[in-house]
């Protein structure tokens, strides 16, 4: 069996490749770039095609039986996702698993999330066997923080305190390929949690335990957020997050205990803790 990774040099869809490769599955994962396909781990080849382009994924799918489409943020996600799904139903695929997002009618402000409805839809009409995962907030999303928290002593992350059941990124990942590799979760739709809900008061006290440092968050004021962010992203992300920011400050994702266990489940083990995912990242940011 031949599984097509989109999204394999990612932190969900690497891990997941890896994960196939070593179980004895083929793994493709597509890449527009011959760079990264040549450094992909062994085991894993790479094939070249832009999911913009729907003229260049012919090859690319062709003898693929399983799709992880895993579409990055971006102004044209839609119609790369449905790009993707229409060139697995061309080369015959049975079985595609979409990381999705959990949707809500606050969650369609957000483009990011309302871009993933048009690809559920594809997906849906599609006549493949299918699994959506639906994770909310990672935990390694943190780690892109290391100077403003271990330097400034801020958390500027501005999720609010509502609370977050954020989630590993490798947990996304073993759902993913429990989904791919059994018929156990075919046919559903499973929203992913962590398995503790975490503000980002909570967020900032623990980095400061661990770091030995007062560390305080941000704050709430998005605005103020996007001002100082403007320099490092594109207008289109900037707003982006800024509406995601604003989702998350408003409802949170907050799991109840069922939930957690449902996420449990279809990761196949015990859900890794963010605690742990800070030692890792602190232990990291002081070498």
């Amino acid at each position: 069996m031949t599984t097509l990774i989109i999204g394999g040099t990612g932190r969900v869809g690497a891990p997941a490749a890896q994960a196939l490769a070593a179980s004895g599955e083929e793994v493709r994962v597509l890449t527009r770039s011959a760079e990264k396909s040549a450094a992909l781990p062994s085991g894993v080849t790479g094939v070249i095609g832009d999911l913009e382009d729907a003229s260049t994924l012919g090859a690319a799918f062709e003898g693929a039986d399983k799709v992880l489409l895993i579409t990055a943020n971006g102004e044209t996600e839609g119609l790369r996702g449905t790009n993707a799904v229409q060139a697995a139903v061309d080369a015959g695929a049975k079985k595609i698993v979409f990381l999705s997002v959990k949707l809500s009618e606050e969650a369609m402000k957000v483009p990011h999330y309302a871009s993933k409805v048009s690809i559920e839809d594809a997906i849906r009409a599609s006549g493949m066997t299918s699994v959506i995962l639906r994770p909310d907030f990672f935990y390694q999303n943190d780690l892109m923080l290391g100077g403003a928290i271990t330097g400034a002593g801020i958390y500027p992350m501005p999720i609010g305190n509502v609370g977050q059941s954020r989630i590993d990124t490798r947990d996304i990942a073993d759902a993913a390929v429990k989904a791919l590799s059994t018929d156990e979760l075919d046919g559903q739709d499973i929203a992913l949690y962590g398995p503790k809900s975490w503000t980002a008061d909570d967020i900032a006290a623990l980095y400061g335990e661990k770091l030995g440092k007062e560390v305080r968050y941000g704050g709430d004021d998005l605005d103020a957020w996007a001002e100082g962010s403007k320099a490092f992203m594109p207008p289109w992300l900037l707003n982006a997050l800024k509406a995601g920011f604003a989702k998350m400050q408003k409802m949170g994702s907050v799991a109840t205990d069922a939930n957690v266990a449902t996420s449990e489940a279809a990761v196949g083990h015990s859900l890794r803790t963010f605690e742990d995912f800070v030692d890792d990242a602190v232990s990291a940011w002081k070498k």
